[in-house]
């Protein structure tokens, strides 16, 4: 596996996996997905294999996915102590200061998201706002998200009229292409499409497969749109618990998993389209007019939600990746 930008970072992984021998940290992590979404998934089993490479044992997780608690409702307990740990995405507590929602607008750079003060200020104003740490805020893949249709695009290249299943962050893009956004959990998509509540939905990059979502819907709609960042994050009681190894661990897994993903992703990526042409599911081009509609209103929207969801933070949050290159 291709590693771009793992070796400013091995120095410190290294230190860690060589420190003594310590009695083992056990602590309840909640996911907002299960293994059935595989490309998602397979996000968290990165950072879990990366804690035990560099800990052994020094940390152990108990996982618990959405059939214990619903993605939208997994903050609350995280933030209180009930659960230690939580891997999840912005948009599934926008209404609880997500910031890190916005983050799916900005390059995705791990490093430079490092060196330009990103990554801290996402893990100061979770800290501030909702009693969590950040451990890490990985990229799933290259590409971002798309949609995917049951039927093909109009002549004109849209879905004016249609009902697409799309979360808070994709209505911009949704109603750029001339739909009208249904909220759905992603559990509840291939039933929708199936008795025709929806006409199509959005959804990260690779999921169609391991979901079946090619057997209710035969269209993918390229190109692909921003990226998808799933924070990482730790409840800071559940943290100060911690010994200086613990949480060496921790955050060194969440580097390397940051650094490495986007490379698992894009071979996940790649293996699915192989298999979903053997299934027939065709891919659709974007006309440019409405490819660059798309990436305007991706960006422009989600900043839009991060305004509203995250007032004292999303405009300096904004000017520090638009002063680095990094937003639109």
């Amino acid at each position: 596996m291709k590693r771009m930008w793992t070796a400013p970072l091995a120095g410190a992984a290294l230190a860690v996996a060589m420190a003594g021998a310590v009695e083992a940290a056990s602590l309840k992590l909640l996911t907002s997905w299960n293994k059935n979404n595989w490309p998602t998934y397979a996000v968290l089993q990165q950072f879990l294999d990366n804690a035990k490479e560099i800990g052994g044992d020094t940390v152990t997780f108990t996982i618990s996915g959405p059939e214990v608690v619903p993605p939208f409702e997994q903050l609350q307990p995280v933030a209180s102590g009930v659960f230690d740990m939580l891997y999840t995405h912005g948009v599934y507590h926008s209404g609880s200061k997500g910031i890190a929602l916005v983050v799916d607008t900005i390059d995705m750079n791990p490093l430079k998201r490092r060196e330009v003060g990103i990554w801290d200020f996402v893990d100061k104003y979770y800290q501030k706002h909702n009693n969590l740490k950040l451990v890490g805020l990985p990229a799933q893949s290259f590409s971002g998200y798309h949609m995917f249709l049951k039927e093909p695009l109009s002549p004109e290249g849209d879905v004016k009229g249609r009902k697409i299943r799309g979360t808070l962050s994709y209505h911009g893009v949704i109603r750029a292409l001339g739909g009208s956004p249904v909220v759905l959990p992603g559990s509840q998509i291939y039933t929708a499409l199936e008795k025709g509540v929806v006409d199509g939905a959005c959804w990260p990059a690779a999921g169609m497969l391991s979901m079946k979502h090619f057997e209710v819907a035969k269209y993918r709609v390229r190109p692909t749109f921003g990226s998808s960042n799933e924070p990482i994050l730790i409840n800071l009681d559940s943290w100060a618990k911690l010994n200086d190894k613990e949480k060496g661990v921790l955050l060194a897994a969440g580097r390397e998993t940051e650094l490495e993903m986007p490379w698992v992703g894009r071979e996940i990526l790649a293996d699915e389209t192989r298999e979903l042409d053997k299934f027939g599911v065709k891919t659709l081009h974007l006309p440019p007019d409405k490819a660059a509609l798309v990436k305007k209103a991706w960006s422009e929207s989600l900043w839009d939600v991060a305004r509203k969801c995250c007032g004292d933070g999303a405009d300096d949050l904004y000017k520090l990746a638009k002063n680095a290159g990094m937003t639109d």
